[in-house]
């Protein structure tokens, strides 16, 4: 048996205050005094949040810098990545949220069933479920149960909006509405669409309409001149009243390829006019989904709607 030839220094639970510091000064070691509270959010990835079928979904979840090392409570955001209705790449906007969230905000990154697998409404069921998942463990999130808002990109942001109007809807909820009540505070949508069945009625570089474009497969693999009811179910001006919704942010690019901007010319104009808050912002020259939407300047717009909000 080999025996230590060193002193056994029993482990002991201590707090980091009476932790004894090192003090060994070997020479030629150089020494840093750098702050050592937090400073950047924390991710904790793949949270499974409900089972489809043979399906796991997953939550990233973004936690700002001193949510573990404090009994504060935050608002949440739930964020749906666009993908054209497809399989998403939940990463995508890591980085840009993770600026958000160091100013004090929870944020869920949504992954959803895709077509053509799983059609509409399969996206906006699951947004659903995933926020009930999250309000349901506040407690282990560092939540404000009271404080959450939508925000999506792209077929994220359709995602987003319609599930804003659909929280009292069986069509578009997994679970009991009535005993798991929803209400979004506030609804981002960058760049989404809104009248699918127009967006081939204006420029755009890909085919919005036939039964294999991106947009059919999520109509179930349907051309969507077939299915006009359909598709106006999936429009979420036809969800839009004069009863009172959560105020809107949109942004869009004036030079957005894929998805046109008169995809939320359409959703401004509706809800202005059933007298609702909007606020909307034109990004000069932008195509779909650039960096441009998460410059400094439009975070800033995105933080003061938060902060709006909220407050």
């Amino acid at each position: 048996m080999t025996h230590l030839d060193h002193k056994f220094v029993a482990p002991k639970k201590y707090s980091l205050t009476a932790f004894p510091a090192a003090t060994d000064q070997p020479a030629g070691m150089k020494i840093l005094n750098e702050a050592t509270t937090p400073v950047y959010p924390r991710i904790i990835a793949d949270v499974p949040y409900a089972q489809r079928g043979n399906l796991t979904l997953h939550l990233q979840i973004i936690m700002p810098p001193n949510a573990t090392t404090s009994s504060q409570k935050f608002p949440l955001l739930m964020y749906v990545p666009g993908s054209a209705f497809h399989k998403q790449n939940v990463g995508e906007h890591l980085v840009h949220l993770a600026k958000i969230a160091k100013l004090g905000y929870v944020i869920a990154v949504v992954e959803y069933r895709w077509a053509p697998d799983d059609p509409f409404p399969a996206q906006i069921i699951d947004f659903h479920t995933a926020t009930r998942f999250m309000l349901a463990h506040a407690n282990r999130y560092h939540v404000d149960a009271t404080k959450y808002l939508a925000w999506g990109d792209s077929s994220g942001a359709h995602t987003i909006v319609m599930g804003a109007l659909t929280t009292q809807l069986s069509d578009f909820n997994a679970e009991e509405p009535s005993k798991q009540p929803l209400a979004y505070q506030g609804v981002i949508d960058f760049y989404g669409p809104t009248d699918i069945s127009r967006m081939n009625a204006v420029p755009s570089t890909q085919d919005h309409t036939s039964a294999h474009s991106l947009e059919g497969e999520f109509f179930g693999s349907h051309n969507l001149n077939e299915i006009p009811e359909q598709v106006q179910k999936a429009n979420p001006i036809t969800y839009i009243t004069d009863q009172k919704l959560p105020p809107f942010l949109i942004m869009h690019g004036n030079k957005d390829r894929l998805v046109p901007f008169e995809q939320s010319v359409l959703l401004y104009n509706a809800l202005q006019a059933h007298h609702q808050s909007v606020d909307f912002y034109r990004l000069t020259g932008s195509d779909h989904g650039t960096d441009a939407f998460f410059t400094p300047h439009c975070l800033s717009i995105v933080h003061n709607f938060i902060q709006s909000v909220f407050n």
